[in-house]
């Protein structure tokens, strides 16, 4: 069969062949249809992934939709070397959640995975109708639809802190939403995430020296001088993998830092809450740009800066 290779950490995926996958307890067989190259999955072929092995060759590819007895289905957690861009691969039993009539194959294995990155936090950390969310990283593509998914979910208020003007632009036409540019300097980005007492969750898909910028602004408003709790999520390092914390940050404020990943999500939470997600992608609450290659043509598309979420059509 045909699939996306990984042979070395320094190349994009190339398209060869490679064995049909052998039947395995506790998995099943599923015909791939669309696989998304989510930030993850880059990472992950670059072996920078806190999950990547060492051992190559592998397919490349976490989740996309596929076919599972006829059904169209999103579906992942393929065993190692497997991955889902490839025509053929196992995946868990039971992994299989139906994907809506009215949702494109492609659009579908595009969504899931950056929508589920902040829909799993603010369901898990108890988002409330009318709070205010922070996205740091709002600009990217999982910051776009971490945006969409905490209005979808009742936030009154998101703050929208990223780099490209325009895209902040664009979010910001909705009166919901305040945009914080991350090239402003330093007291400008501190201010207005302190601004109107800041935010009740903040969903961080940068770390590095942003964090540091979005922890000094929520030291104002403590639970004295009546400011709320905060739910500090960290999801993404695209800043940089580590950020100097201020212990006086921590005593100053009732903030609780957590993280969201694969080696921290409750599956149980995972599968009752993507049928939700998938129907909001459906009905258009959820929508993204999407950019679909061939196959055939993976290598050449993965290092193509052009935009939209990259998807792999196996179709």
């Amino acid at each position: 069969m045909k699939a996306a290779v990984v042979t070395d950490f320094t190349s994009a995926p190339q398209c060869a062949d490679y064995p049909e996958p052998a039947p395995r307890d506790g998995y099943v067989p599923v015909r791939m249809l669309a696989a998304g190259v989510h930030q993850v999955v880059r990472s992950i072929a670059a072996g920078a992934h806190y999950s990547s092995g060492d051992e190559l060759p592998f397919i490349a590819g976490l989740d996309g939709v596929g076919l599972i007895d006829g059904r169209r289905v999103y579906t992942g957690g393929c065993p190692d070397p497997l991955g889902t861009m490839a025509e053929r691969t196992l995946v868990p039993t039971g992994f299989a959640v139906p994907v809506p009539d009215g949702l494109p194959t492609e659009l579908a294995a595009a969504v899931a995975n950056p929508a589920m990155s902040s829909w799993l936090p603010l369901v898990s950390r108890g988002l409330r109708p009318g709070q205010t969310v922070l996205v740091l990283g709002a600009t990217g593509t999982a910051g776009q639809l971490a945006v969409q998914v905490a209005l979808h979910l009742g936030a009154g208020r998101v703050l929208a802190a990223g780099r490209n003007p325009a895209v902040l632009s664009r979010l910001a036409a909705d009166p919901r939403v305040s945009a914080v540019s991350l090239t402003a300097p330093q007291e400008e980005v501190t201010a207005a995430i302190a601004a109107s007492g800041g935010p009740d969750i903040v969903l961080d898909y940068l770390w590095g020296p942003v964090a540091e910028l979005a922890l000094d602004g929520l030291r104002s408003h403590s639970l004295v001088d009546g400011g709320s709790a905060v739910q500090y999520v960290q999801i993404g390092a695209l800043a940089g993998r580590t950020a100097a914390l201020d212990a006086a940050i921590l005593r100053a404020r009732n903030i609780t830092i957590s993280g969201s990943g694969g080696g921290s999500i409750d599956r149980a939470l995972l599968f009752g809450e993507l049928p939700k997600l998938l129907d909001a992608a459906a009905s258009g609450v959820l929508t993204t740009e999407v950019r679909v290659a061939p196959l055939a043509e993976v290598a050449e598309a993965w290092t193509s800066d052009a935009p939209g979420r990259l998807v792999i059509s196996m179709a």
